[in-house]
């Protein structure tokens, strides 16, 4: 078969959510044309005792051989989704064209008729007990008259009732008890719906639908799944003991090896309560998140008991086991980004439960050498790199205010972290010292807020060589090689919907906020004691002052089993002010490498159209970037995977006095001095890391004169015009 096609006049339902209904479809295609896993199972030969033909056809894809079957059977299933969409006089005919004796080519061509909507709904609810709870929730109800007449909006409205319900205490309700009935026979395409909840006495045998209590809460700690509960009380089997804290009762082996007020502030679910299924999946959600143990389970037992008000009691047991609170290991790694070859080796030790209140600790250090091509030049440089960073993670706010109702609905956490890095190069020695705190929290299941009211940096620069010194001494560059403190706050916004472990469509969008300055700016007449400089300084070194902004945007579109489409949009901005008129070198944007646009090497593009040529290492920095990319990726063959990409963007200045020639943002030409890099890629996907690989070629260089900047229409590529990148895992 060598082509399906879908003809579609259905203007509210898309030919790609017909698609998934074609029990047949042609063999895969990459770039559009190109039947690459055919390919790959066309090379096997006819003997099936070599190893080498049957990997080809595991790894390839058998020639698909048309079906009149499931010709038919398709137009079924595309008929019974239209019908589903509200389209009941839906027709789906199909045509086969006929190429020859070995090609065939299938259309579908669907005319759905007129489509159905909502007209009234009734309520019909057969027992009295929960009819009041039904009905004050119809405000919110999916079935609204003018919407479309679909079972998928039915199915959401039963899931929705349902929730509601066993979130007010019903714990046996369930989807089974709705149902609806629908008349079509009103006219004008409009149907009047009931919805019906029937009473549990044929299912349950109960004239009601019943509210339960919660009971007993128990948390069985390393124990196991029996149940160490009997019908009136909470026994102690032989070697466990039991700890009760706020009407919740712990029962362990041995010793715990955290702190019990740990899991009271871990669950949502408390004696006396209703029963509720949205808070027993935040709770095991809550315990998760600690990261202490390896399994969690949540159930319920009626205790055949009733409270005073004649409500059905439930006992809530929590098995939980511990596992290994300590962990570390030991990291090497090399890179080659555009011949420049480095290694590194880290260790990185992990503590789950450093004070027994689910703290994480961290401990990482790290040592990378890199040797570096003198530009234009054959001569080599190394660079060495140490750094170490010590940071802990707090399962709760730290401050002075109790808030546990917060940590149970958004899990916040704090972190602080320590930080010292040393950096050599020829042209310069520099450390940096850092130290932060800060607060993240889950607002819900996809958005993420991150908060550090206080972050310290002082950067120190030791050695400067007398060649880099004076090159940069009249240039805006001189005030970023300089001894800096920053002290900054920012914020961050994160939305992601990316699961893993599943490959579909997703969005990813980060926002980030930063301020630095403004308050020492303020206190700083407590300890300048009159002084009239240029700038103020804290402890004898200046500090920066500046706001900065980015937003980071991606979209992952899964086309097919095999191939997906990439793209992502960066764009930020950074404006010095007061104490210091240009940003602090760490806090300034670069562009080019494996991240970024990949035709160019790490800080070897921009600003602008700034062409550089004096100093002997790539160093070009900036106040304000925008970077757009676009990556098709594709499956190849055992772990080998492909890539195409192209990449565009640019760094630039936003200030004249601080920008070198070329380098300053102009919103009338700035289009003309973007960059475009494409490419092609290769990944090696091990499950655990990805292992990448990926060619660029400079395609626009900004940095030529105009006219020449399209270099396959100004001159052939050169060898310069090419960067190889080594990375692990994906560009973004």
């Amino acid at each position: 078969m060598t082509n399906v096609k879908i003809k579609n006049k259905a203007g509210d339902i898309s030919r790609e959510k017909l698609k998934p209904y074609v029990r047949q479809h042609e063999n895969t295609k990459l770039l559009g044309f190109w039947k690459f896993y055919l390919g790959l199972y066309n090379l096997s030969g006819q003997d099936d005792d070599k190893g080498f033909n049957r990997w080809l056809r595991r790894i390839g894809e058998e020639p698909v051989i048309f079906d009149p079957y499931l010709v038919s059977q398709s137009a079924q299933q595309m008929k019974l989704y239209l019908n589903n969409q509200g389209y009941f006089q839906a027709s789906v005919n199909d045509t086969v064209i006929y190429h020859g004796k070995q090609k065939a080519k299938v259309v579908y061509s669907i005319d759905p008729g007129d489509r159905y909507y909502i007209n009234d709904v009734d309520y019909r609810i057969e027992d009295d007990s929960i009819r009041n709870e039904v009905l004050a929730d119809t405000l919110e109800t999916l079935l609204r008259e003018g919407r479309p007449f679909t079972v998928e909006l039915h199915e959401r409205e039963r899931e929705r009732i349902n929730e509601n319900l066993r979130n007010k205490g019903f714990y046996k309700f369930s989807e089974e008890f709705i149902y609806f009935l629908s008349d079509t026979s009103i006219g004008d395409y409009r149907v009047n719906d009931s919805l019906i909840v029937m009473s549990p006495e044929e299912v349950l045998g109960k004239k009601h639908h019943q509210k339960y209590r919660i009971d007993n809460v128990l948390f069985q700690v390393g124990i196991g799944t029996n149940e160490l509960l009997n019908e009136d009380t909470v026994r102690v089997t032989n070697g466990f003991d039991t700890l009760r804290i706020e009407d919740v009762y712990i029962v362990y082996e041995d010793e715990l090896s955290f702190k019990p007020q740990l899991l009271t502030s871990s669950t949502y679910i408390r004696s006396n309560d209703y029963f509720n299924a949205e808070l027993v999946d935040r709770t095991h959600q809550l315990l998760s998140s600690l990261r202490l143990f390896r399994y969690i389970n949540i159930r319920f037992r009626e205790t055949g008991r009733t409270n005073n008000n004649n409500e059905p009691l439930l006992d809530c047991i929590i098995s939980l086991s511990p596992g290994k609170p300590q962990s570390f290991s030991v990291d090497i790694e090399g890179t080659n980004s555009s011949g420049n070859i480095g290694a590194a080796g880290s260790f990185n030790y992990q503590h789950k439960n450093l004070f027994k209140g689910g703290e994480f600790f961290t401990l990482n250090t790290r040592l990378a050498r890199q040797n570096q091509f003198v530009r234009s030049s054959t001569e080599e440089f190394n660079t060495i790199e140490i750094g170490g960073e010590a940071s802990i993670v707090i399962p709760r706010f730290w401050i002075p205010l109790r808030i546990q109702q917060f940590r149970q609905r958004y899990n916040p956490k704090t972190n602080l972290s320590l930080a010292y890095n040393y950096q050599r190069r020829p042209d310069y020695t520099r450390t940096i010292a850092n130290a932060r705190l800060g607060y993240n929290w889950r607002s819900s299941r996809y958005i993420t807020h991150a908060f550090y009211p206080l972050e310290f940096n002082l950067v120190n620069i030791p050695n400067l060589s007398r060649e880099f010194e004076e090159r940069i001494s009249e240039t805006f560059l001189r005030y970023t090689y300089e001894d800096h403190l920053i002290v900054n706050m920012n914020y961050s916004f994160l939305f992601n919907q990316q699961t893993l472990g599943q490959k579909n469509d997703f969005w990813y969008f980060r926002a980030n906020l930063e301020s630095a300055g403004n308050v020492l700016s303020l206190l700083s007449p407590l300890w300048e004691n009159g002084n009239n400089g240029d700038y103020s300084r804290l402890l004898g070194i200046r500090y920066a002052q500046y706001v900065k902004s980015d937003i980071d945007l991606r979209f992952h579109n899964r086309i097919d089993r095999y191939t997906s489409l990439v793209w992502r949009f960066f764009a930020g901005v950074g404006v010095p002010y007061g104490n210091l008129n240009v940003l602090p070198f760490e806090k300034r944007y670069f562009s080019g490498g494996a991240n970024s646009i990949r035709a160019w090497p790490v800080r070897g593009l921009g600003p602008g159209s700034y062409s550089e040529e004096e100093f002997r290492f790539y160093n070009q920095t900036g106040d304000m970037k925008m970077e757009m990319n676009l990556e098709y990726r594709f499956k190849l063959f055992w772990l080998l995977e492909g890539a195409l990409f192209v990449d565009a963007g640019n760094i630039w200045s936003i200030r004249e006095s601080s920008s070198p020639e070329g380098g300053l943002f102009d919103v009338r030409n700035f289009y003309e001095e973007i960059a475009v890099g494409t490419g092609i890629g290769a990944r090696f996907d091990f499950n655990y890391f990805i292992f990448r690989f990926d060619m660029g070629l400079k395609t626009h260089d900004p940095s030529l004169p105009e006219g020449e900047r399209w270099i396959p229409l100004s001159r052939p590529w050169r060898w310069d015009d090419v960067g190889f990148n080594f990375a692990i895992g994906y560009p973004f």
